[in-house]
């Protein structure tokens, strides 16, 4: 089974403005929960880590991770934590790059557990959804 999964957008923005929005921790925490709030902290250096906390109405979900590659505006890679994501961990790729009109945006989750592939897409899909939205608000 599928253990990784790649999602693409096209977002009306400069790729500096996309990459900022990934690792400014008060950008992130901005759109980085799909139903709620966030707060982040953020080293966004090799080696650095993160740590985002989901806020919902009812649930607070934890996820932590450690930069690999921080290229920018090009290319981010981490590692990504999370009760959903197995023992193992798992790994999160971003690519960008400039498109007439924006920035074509693919992330591709790697080492996720078979059974979670569908949900993290479906997750992701939501939490790109609202990067586009937070980036549209002006508040890039």
């Amino acid at each position: 089974m599928a253990t990784e999964l790649t999602l693409r957008r096209v977002l009306p923005f400069p790729p500096a403005a996309v990459f900022a929005a990934w690792i400014d921790p008060a950008r992130l925490a901005g759109w980085m929960s799909p139903f709620g709030a966030a707060r982040a902290d953020v080293d966004a250096r090799v080696g650095g880590r993160f740590r985002i906390v989901m806020l919902g109405p009812d649930r607070t979900i934890e996820h932590t991770g450690e930069y690999r590659e921080v290229d920018p505006p090009r290319r981010l890679v981490f590692t990504w934590r999370s009760p959903y994501t197995g023992a193992a961990g798992s790994l999160v790729t971003i690519e960008l790059r400039p498109v007439d009109g924006g920035t074509e945006l693919t992330l591709v989750h790697a080492r996720l557990p078979a059974d979670r592939v569908e949900p993290h897409a479906g997750g992701w899909g939501s939490l790109l959804d609202g990067l586009a939205r937070h980036l549209a608000d002006g508040e890039e």
